[in-house]
């Protein structure tokens, strides 16, 4: 992630509009939108959002849809079968 200088408000106005833009499409639906993040990304989205509670993942909820983060080892570990 680029370095973000404009801070929480920002990225929370961005969410927002992906989160407008997922109900419009799928009124009906619900969605869950998830982010496989490296470390640097994942620590600034934390730290942006004061999220203190997981050190491998976090949920924010903006107007009914889910913005769920983690960390990429969290994928990266799952071995296929």
């Amino acid at each position: 992630m680029a370095e973000n200088k404009e801070g929480v408000n920002a990225l929370i106005e961005k969410l927002a509009l992906i989160s407008e833009g997922l109900s419009e499409v799928f009124p009906q639906s619900k969605s869950v939108v998830v982010f496989s993040m490296n470390q640097t990304d994942f620590e600034f989205v934390k730290n942006q959002v004061y999220d203190m509670s997981s050190t491998e993942q976090f949920k924010i909820d903006i107007s009914g849809i889910e913005f769920i983060f983690l960390k990429d080892v969290l994928l990266n570990n799952v071995e296929d079968n």
